[in-house]
Order: C-alpha cells, then structure tokens, then sequence
C-alpha cells in the first residue's frame, strides 16, 4: 500500500505533502508521547497521533516515517505545516478517532 491509497481507503485528507510519491506503507503506529515515537516508529510506518504542534514535524523527519496522520479531525497551523513542507513530510487527517484509523488500517494492510 502508498500513501496515496491510504488517502483513498482510510479515507483522510492531505495537509500537505507530495502524496504522489510511492511512499510505502506497511504498518502504524500509534502514540501521542513524542520520546517513545522516536525509539519505536519504522520508516513504513503511518504514524497515528492528536498532536500538531511543530514537535510531530520533528519526530517524523528524524523517524523518516511513512507520513503523519492526524485524527479526530486535527489540523496543524499553517507555520507547522510549511515546516513539514520544508521537511518534505506528508501530513494527513481524517475524522475518524485514533482507534477507528487504527484498526482500519490494520484490516486494509490485512495485519488483523
């Protein structure tokens, strides 16, 4: 799976980001707290996550994580998301909660 057609099949929407790229995508991971992001995240990985300040663009750049996703319709400020442009990173939301996208994501990645 693409993050592209993680776009599509979630559903969620793109922040910013090239989503055009093949980004693969094999896996998630969900968590707010930042430090425990940085030790366990993969690089296939879509990171799941409530938080939008410029400390997930951070995280995400140094996990070099597939893309962030934003739940429960979260958004970022528009200075956090011309960071994450800078950075080169793909910021979604979708409406859905953290467990919701979770557990959809798993069943599409066909881990459940």
């Amino acid at each position: 799976m693409t993050v592209h057609d993680l776009i599509e099949q979630l559903p969620a929407s793109l922040l910013c980001g090239d989503a055009t790229k093949d980004i693969s995508v094999e896996g998630g991971y969900a968590c707010d707290m930042l430090s425990w992001v940085i030790s366990k995240i993969e690089q296939t990985d879509v990171w799941l996550t409530i938080q939008n300040s410029a400390n997930v663009i951070a995280v995400a750049a140094l996990s070099e994580c597939a893309c962030v996703l934003l739940t429960e319709d979260v958004d970022m400020a528009p200075e956090v998301l011309e960071r994450a442009r800078d950075k080169s990173i793909v910021v979604l939301t979708t409406s859905l909660t953290t467990w919701q996208a979770s557990a959809r994501l798993a069943n599409l990645l066909g881990t459940i």
